[in-house]
């Protein structure tokens, strides 16, 4: 998928907060550490957006060099070090480490759609994808595109309803 999918879908983990009691829309700020998150499993290729973003910024670790795209940072232990990593988020708010983790892991399954899949069980160099290969989409494609949109549109939903303009409890459901 596209940075800009990846963004998206990460930015909607922010519905989780939804578990922990009412929201107001200061919360909103929690679904842009979901985004930011949701873009970090791809600083291991120079093409991904989040590279991009930061003038190449996060080169600085090598993992370009280091690692296959999707293969460490697409994987169990990548994500057990982002947890690590999501840790001092707690100090922005209690829920932002769960927030950054659950848009981690949203990467690791969208693009576990694609054909090129993830390993997952790195170090393992197997590939796995989540689906039959017959049914992935490719990065860029018109599934891509939709899913985009539709994590847009349900982001402006949680932001309408953080923001008092909209409640959940009267959509027709």
């Amino acid at each position: 998928m596209t940075g800009k999918t990846h963004f998206a879908v990460g930015s909607n983990t922010v519905w989780l907060t939804l578990f922990f009691g009412p929201i107001s829309w200061p919360i909103i700020f929690l679904g842009f550490i979901g985004g930011l998150a949701g873009l970090l499993p791809d600083i291991d290729t120079r093409k991904s957006t989040v590279n991009h973003e930061t003038g190449g910024l996060l080169r600085i670790f090598l993992l370009d060099i280091l690692f296959r795209h999707r293969s460490v940072t697409h994987s169990l232990i990548g994500t057990v070090i982002a947890a690590l990593l999501f840790v001092p988020l707690y100090r922005l708010h209690s829920l932002a480490p769960m927030i950054a983790l659950a848009g981690f892991v949203s990467h690791l399954f969208i693009d576990g759609f694609n054909p090129q899949g993830c390993e997952y069980l790195y170090p393992k160099k197997d590939n796995y994808r989540l689906i039959p290969k017959l049914l992935c989409v490719d990065t860029g494609g018109w599934v891509d595109h939709l899913l985009f949109f539709l994590a847009s549109a349900a982001f402006a939903l949680f932001a309408c309803h953080a923001f008092g303009l909209i409640s959940l409890q009267t959509l027709p459901l």
